[in-house]
């Protein structure tokens, strides 16, 4: 059953609370990336490599698991609802910027912890989008003076990762059944 995202800033300040070694877009990359390789990956097993700061405390565990879960559930159904981590839109543009690159990190991260030895495993058109999204998240701070450019730039980025994200997925682990615009067709 879908339950949907947390709130950015909620899981955020939870994880800083914790002083926990991930961001709530880095921890929702890194399930990504894990789920989009082995959709059977346990969350128990994840939980302890990303977030072991959480399983002491009752609502940052539930926000964690709330991440995972909802990884699962989008990567393995046939809607396509699936949408990253980030801060909101009305959100500073360099703050979103920074908080993909974090997101694309995770991946990364996730992919590794997935049991990927190397890139070379993946089919090639996976492993030309996985070596861009690495370049996204090395990328450095990023220049967003050209607001309107900028904003566009970074919606379009948001959207390859964000479909890349599925197309990955559906190249290793094909979800059975015809894909769905919304849960009512």
């Amino acid at each position: 059953m879908e339950q949907g995202l947390p709130e950015f800033y909620t899981l955020e300040d939870v994880l800083m609370r914790l002083d926990a070694q991930f961001s709530a877009a880095e921890l929702h990359g890194a399930a990504c990336g894990v789920l989009v390789v082995n959709r059977h990956y346990a969350f128990d097993k994840w939980i302890k490599q990303v977030a072991a700061e959480a399983m002491g405390d009752d609502e940052a565990y539930d926000l964690v698991e709330q991440v995972f879960a909802d990884a699962h559930y989008k990567l393995n159904t046939e809607a396509l609802a699936f949408d990253l981590l980030l801060p909101e839109e009305d959100e500073p543009l360099a703050q979103q910027v920074a908080a993909l690159q974090k997101w694309c990190q995770g991946f990364a991260y996730g992919l590794a912890l997935s049991g990927l030895k190397t890139l070379q495993d993946l089919p090639k058109d996976s492993r030309e989008w996985v070596e861009d999204v690495v370049k996204i998240g090395a990328a450095g701070e990023m220049d967003v003076d050209d607001e309107d450019a900028s904003e566009d730039a970074f919606i379009e980025l948001v959207e390859f990762v964000r479909v890349g994200v599925l197309l990955i997925n559906e190249e290793l682990q094909p979800v059975r059944g015809r894909a769905k615009v919304n849960e009512n067709e």
